[in-house]
């Protein structure tokens, strides 16, 4: 596996909405080989008691996940929400962005240095070929001190890894960028 290049993410996003919904600048003038991705909702985890059930004889296991509320959601214009992370606090978040990813593509995610430089955690993963939506990552203040991150910042950099080989197209349930689901069997 190889990461592709810029200029072919940069065509891939224009001619196949690889990743749709842009900051301007993030297209306009991109480094290096990945694409920035913003901020673009935050959710509360309000209710606990997920699970996550080994599969057995019965079948696929069966999970629960957490109850989430929405807290904010980027908005057009420049007027946009602060969230104030608090020492200690977590949230799901979310990007602004949209992705569709091929079959031919695996993208990895990594947090922007501001953020851990501030003391802000954001835990990301890879997504699977096959996926579409939104992206949805954890957020901690691991810090001593109350960091403040507007809707529409830039939190994280998309980097493409080219897939040699066959693969299975992603279907699970975030499918469409869901953040948080009730009591339901694995796929």
């Amino acid at each position: 596996m190889s990461v592709i290049g810029i200029k072919e993410v940069v065509r891939r996003i224009k001619e196949e909405n690889l990743i749709t919904g842009l900051g301007g600048r993030d297209l306009s003038k991109p480094e290096g080989t990945g694409i920035d991705l913003r901020l673009g909702a935050v959710h509360e985890i309000i209710e606990g008691g997920a699970y996550i059930e080994a599969d057995g004889s019965a079948g696929l296991g069966k999970r629960h996940g957490v109850k989430t509320e929405e807290l904010y959601r980027l908005r057009d214009g420049d007027m946009q929400d602060e969230l104030v992370v608090n020492p200690g606090d977590y949230y799901l978040v979310q990007t602004a962005e949209t992705i569709t990813v091929p079959l031919d593509l695996m993208p990895v995610i990594y947090t922007r240095g501001s953020l851990f430089r501030a003391g802000l955690l954001l835990l990301t993963s890879k997504s699977d070929p096959g996926y579409t939506g939104q992206l949805t990552f954890g957020l901690k203040n691991l810090g001593s001190f109350p960091m403040k991150l507007q809707l529409g910042a830039r939190i994280c950099n998309i980097v493409f890894h080219k897939i040699e080989g066959e693969v299975i197209g992603y279907r699970g349930q975030h499918q469409g960028g869901r953040v948080s689901h009730g009591e339901e069997t694995q796929v």
